[in-house]
């Protein structure tokens, strides 16, 4: 009988195992429903691949709206939060969120929000939520955001022009782009043949230059980038841009890349606090990683001057910020000055993250300094004094930042 009762307990035992097992979600659905954590870089591939219109930002707080493409599964017009370490492209450069005009039709790549940001997008009604796609509208934030251009090109594709028609009907005035993927197929792309549609307006680069939509002939590759979408019986697009050579295409990345580093050099490299160590008698380390999406260029400008503890116009700086990106009073010289003590690089860092992890020393620490917490890096980039709305000074500012506000 005891060891019937052993053999029961046993086999108890081992179905209360294999139901906690069964439980649990196959590894793509957990992967797709990854929550982020502060001071942790989401694996690769979290999230779901989503691709629509920009119809409107907030560009002090990363935020905006999206209008999905037409589709069984569309989730319509959703608005959507950038992670602090979620990356934008724009013409192939890096970019930042208020360099991408509305109206661009963009890839993104979403997450499940944070915990500490879950109520920040309200939840829809269950009655949406059980709609085709409705399952979607629970993904909220942003880790890439890229226009065609830069998804397309960033991936290895590019289009073969099969030919140029005139448009009938309605869109009698307009002329149809007729092109084949040329390159690996993508998810989330487009993977087989695909009518754009060119307005009057719609830009055809050549050797830098505007050209005439006759310079469009069958076997060329090309790049575009489209606009407005449209739910018909089919999805059609508007292109706003068409590259026929690779100079052309370079030459706007090139100022798209220009502007990155403008940006950046003004309001600091963003990365977050991975842990901290405080001396008994004031100050301490701060070790931190950088984000993703940057330009190199940023990144080899701090490394070179990492030596230049104590002077003024070339040593490194650090402030605290917010998961906005937002700093607390930076441009007052509040960012104290910290000798780096290692600096370290891996290869093949997830997204969102850099690979280059600095460990600074601090002759005083501020209160951002937090694992976690996100801070923004000084180079040797001049002092710029921004408008006011984009610091943060009280606790009235981050307040108002922590309320979602869109049109």
């Amino acid at each position: 009988m005891k060891r019937a009762g052993g053999l029961a307990i046993l086999l108890v035992c081992g179905l209360v195992s294999y139901g906690s097992w069964a439980a649990d979600p196959p590894p793509e659905q957990a992967l797709r429903d990854h929550v982020p954590k502060p001071g942790e870089f989401p694996p690769a591939g979290a999230g779901i691949q989503m691709a629509g219109d920009l119809v409107v930002i907030d560009p002090m707080n990363r935020r905006g709206s999206l209008r999905f493409d037409a589709g069984p599964e569309s989730p319509g017009r959703r608005p959507f939060v950038m992670l602090p370490y979620g990356m934008c492209w724009y013409h192939g450069s890096p970019a930042e969120l208020r360099d991408i005009p509305p109206g661009t039709h963009v890839h993104v790549r979403l997450l499940l929000p944070p915990e500490a940001e879950k109520d920040l997008v309200p939840q829809p009604p269950e009655s949406e939520m059980k709609k085709p796609g409705g399952n979607l509208l629970r993904y909220t934030h942003v880790l890439e955001l890229e226009d065609d251009v830069s998804f397309y090109a960033r991936r290895g594709r590019a289009w073969k022009v099969v030919a140029v028609e005139p448009g009938a009907g309605l869109n009698a005035y307009r002329f149809e782009l007729v092109l084949d993927p040329e390159g690996p197929a993508i998810d989330g792309g487009i993977n087989e043949r695909v009518r754009f549609l060119l307005d009057p307006d719609t830009r055809i680069w050549k050797e830098r230059r505007l050209v005439a939509k006759e310079a469009i002939e069958p076997g060329q590759i090309v790049q575009v980038n489209l606009s407005w979408s449209t739910p018909t019986q089919r999805q059609e697009y508007g292109v706003t841009d068409v590259w026929l050579d690779d100079d052309s295409r370079k030459a706007f990345a090139e100022i798209q890349r220009q502007r990155h580093l403008r940006h950046q050099r003004s309001r600091w490299l963003p990365g977050w606090v991975d842990t901290v160590e405080n001396y008994d008698r004031g100050g301490g380390t701060v070790t931190l990683t950088f984000f993703g999406g940057m330009d190199p260029l940023l990144y080899k400008e701090l490394e070179d001057h990492k030596d230049a503890y104590q002077r003024p116009d070339k040593g490194l700086r650090l402030c605290d910020a917010e998961n906005t990106l937002r700093a607390w009073t930076q441009y007052s010289d509040y960012g104290p000055a910290g000798k780096v003590l290692a600096w370290k690089k891996t290869e093949n860092p997830p997204p969102g993250s850099s690979g280059i992890q600095v460990t600074m020393e601090f002759d005083h620490m501020l209160d951002g300094f937090r694992p976690g917490r996100v801070v923004r890096m000084k180079g040797p980039w001049p002092y710029v004094h921004l408008p006011r709305d984009e610091w943060l000074n009280t606790p009235e500012d981050l307040e108002k930042a922590a309320q979602l506000s869109l049109p």
